[in-house]
């Protein structure tokens, strides 16, 4: 029966709304539906959302009258009803993925093989790993059926587009955030790091990292080059840290690069980022190291001592031309300058990188990760609880390293 300014009473909440029935008749008209009040189509099928309009024209499968998301935590539950020409099934790979904005594949789901049973409808449905896109905009979701072979998916079947938006509650940075370099080391501050997730929902671990990317930074992949981290802990949900500053070891600036710092979060996938920010261009000019000053002339002859000019100066003979003084001194007597000290770098145990460690020259890579797998360390003697890291190798790499 047609539906009048009502929607039939046989819907089914799907993802926190409804889905309203759609007649087999309709169903190709839906492809490109938009504007359409939901109460003007009717029949027994239903659809969650507008289907694309650019499915191919010898489509293998398309989605049937239910498919839809959940997502819980790092985690999305994906499901669809399938509608396959099963003569068509040569051994295609099928998998479900979940876009937001269409830019950022958040989640995919491997399928396999399909497997005909005879009524060319299938029911699928699974879990597999949630990566959000960094920031806390809102976004469009659609969820696609592909196919391909060996894990290569390059074959769009069909594609769903969810007219509710969504957005991601997770770790940010609020506020005015700055960096500063000098040498090799690198000042952040940050006026709030908040994680406004649930009081309960405990965060993993944070960390701060800084890098130089070959792009702007849009919250999805990216590609460049490490520069710092700090490794900042847990942080309680509906709790937040409050005027941050922190100083770490830093490699040295390229010569070009997007300056991004990222905040990033410890997940059963590994680190994943949660916000980033876009630091100023101009903490990204390299500052002259110590070195290159060192290569300059301690000493500039228009200001040697009285006595050492009095040494340079040759004991001319009669015949000899005065103007050879002048022109072309003897080299003057080495004069003690004051050393400059070298800056003596130290890597924190407590929150360096496995790399940064491991560059302490005594440290190999599988002490460094033994290292920050027995933190924290109350003093430098407590080294000696982590694996490979014995007396002897603590009083050689001790001037290197610090809390």
């Amino acid at each position: 029966m047609p539906l009048k300014g009502a929607p039939n009473k046989e819907t089914a909440p799907i993802l926190g709304r409804k889905i309203y029935p759609l007649s087999r008749e309709k169903l190709a008209e839906s492809c490109s539906y938009n504007a359409r009040s939901f109460h003007r189509i009717t029949g027994r099928l239903a659809m969650t959302i507008d289907l694309a309009n650019t499915r191919p024209n010898a489509t293998v499968a398309r989605f049937g009258n239910s498919h839809g998301y959940r997502i819980d935590g790092d985690l999305a539950h994906l499901n669809a009803e399938i509608l396959c020409d099963e003569s068509a099934l040569n051994g295609q790979e099928w998998a479900l993925q979940l876009w937001a904005n269409d830019q950022f594949k958040i989640a995919e789901l491997a399928l396999g093989l399909l497997q005909p049973n005879g009524s060319g409808l299938l029911s699928l449905s699974g879990t597999t790993a949630l990566l959000a896109p960094a920031g806390d905009g809102e976004y469009t979701l659609a969820l696609t059926l592909v196919s391909g072979s060996r894990g290569l998916f390059d074959t769009l079947e069909d594609r769903a587009a969810f007219v509710q938006t969504v957005s991601f509650v997770q770790p940010r940075l609020l506020g005015e955030v700055s960096a500063e370099f000098s040498g090799d080391e690198i000042s952040l501050q940050i006026e709030t790091i908040e994680n406004p997730r649930a009081a309960d929902n405990l965060s993993g671990t944070l960390a701060l990292e800084v890098w130089s990317l070959d792009t702007p930074y849009a919250g999805g992949d990216w590609c460049g080059q490490p520069l710092a981290s700090v490794v900042l802990g847990s942080l309680d949900g509906q709790n937040s840290w409050c005027n941050c500053s922190y100083i770490s070891h830093a490699a040295p600036l390229p010569a070009e690069g997007y300056l991004t710092l990222m905040l990033r979060e410890w997940t059963p996938a590994g680190y994943v980022t949660r916000d980033y920010r876009a630091l100023e261009e101009s903490v990204i000019e390299p500052v002259k190291p110590v070195a290159a000053e060192t290569e300059q002339p301690l000493v500039k002859p228009k200001k040697a001592p009285a006595k050492a000019e009095a040494k340079a100066q040759p004991i001319a003979k009669p015949a000899a031309p005065t103007e050879a003084v002048a022109t072309k001194p003897a080299p003057a007597e080495p004069v003690a300058a004051k050393p400059v000290e070298a800056k003596t770098t130290t890597v924190s145990v407590n929150k360096a990188s496995a790399a940064e460690l491991s560059a302490v020259k005594g440290l190999s890579d599988t002490v460094a990760k033994a290292i920050i797998a027995a933190r924290p360390y109350a003093t430098l003697d407590e080294l000696v609880k982590a694996k490979g890291m014995g007396p002897k190798l603590l009083a050689k790499v001790r001037g290197a390293l610090a809390l």
